[in-house]
């Protein structure tokens, strides 16, 4: 029996019919979501779709139970799940209700760390990781020469050399993992951003942690790495996809020795 609503989130059947039983020959049980499940998925779509905006709130509880048709435990379930997965943020005894949080990188990343930690991955990994994607990007700009990219790519060089001329290292550093970032988004293929988003999150945690160690030793030669960036945009316009990746591959290699170390994430994390 089906059980229906209405309300602002959207409008369906919250409880399903029995499953059907695929006929493949064998007899096979479906399970059945639990109505918590149902609620979470349809707030949930709301909030992928951009229809609910960051920061934004639920309406109050009330209007939901009614809006649903569910018990309060049901709603409460509902957004235990949200919670869970970091789309709402609910502030107990706060009129404000739940508040929308839209998926984050960073959330991805945490996970993904304990992952990485208990397979006991290294990181000189990590890093072999970031060089295979950002060759991959390279070789894309190159083919497909697009010159407002390489403007863009361009002017992160610019504001990295006046952060080198004030002498902010820390700023230096922070811009130059940026600029990692805006060369494989401007390669168009946003998996591949998404991807190299989530490994410089855990990169960053062991800069942190290796500059702790030893903060002088592990600020690079500026000048000669601004100059291989400069290079690699050249190439990258003359329409070079091989010399650019090989100018690249030798550019990562020397700057991931900067961050020389052969232990694993978890060693080097618990610090």
């Amino acid at each position: 029996m089906a059980r229906s609503y209405d309300n602002a989130l959207g409008r369906g059947s919250l409880v399903a019919d029995q499953p059907n039983i695929l006929d493949l020959g064998q007899r096979e049980e479906l399970r059945v979501p639990k109505t918590a499940e149902i609620v979470a998925d349809r707030i949930r779509k709301r909030i992928i779709s951009g229809d609910l905006d960051e920061g934004s709130s639920l309406p109050p509880e009330g209007q939901l139970l009614e809006q649903f048709g569910v018990s309060r435990p049901t709603l409460r379930e509902a957004f235990r799940i949200l919670e869970a997965e970091r789309l709402i943020s609910v502030t107990r005894g706060s009129r404000s209700g739940a508040r929308v949080s839209r998926p984050k990188v960073s959330g991805v990343s945490r996970y993904a760390s304990l992952v990485l930690q208990a397979n006991e991955t290294t990181v000189p990994d990590i890093f072999e990781a970031r060089l295979a994607l950002e060759l991959y990007v390279v070789r894309r700009l190159a083919r497909t020469g697009a010159k407002a990219s390489l403007e863009i790519l361009r002017n992160e060089i610019d504001r990295l050399e006046r952060l080198d001329e004030a002498g902010d290292k820390r700023g230096f550093i922070a811009a130059l993992t940026e600029f990692h970032e805006l060369l494989v988004e401007q390669g168009g293929n946003r998996t591949l951003h998404f991807m190299i988003q989530m490994l410089h999150d855990l990169m960053d945690q062991v800069k942190l942690r290796l500059i702790r160690r030893d903060a002088e030793g592990r600020i690079a030669d500026s000048g000669t790495a601004l100059k291989s960036m400069r290079k690699l945009i050249d190439l990258i316009e003359a329409g070079d996809g091989d010399g650019a990746a090989k100018h690249w591959r030798l550019h990562l290699i020397n700057a991931n020795k900067t961050w020389a170390f052969d232990g694993s994430l978890r060693d080097i994390l618990a610090e």
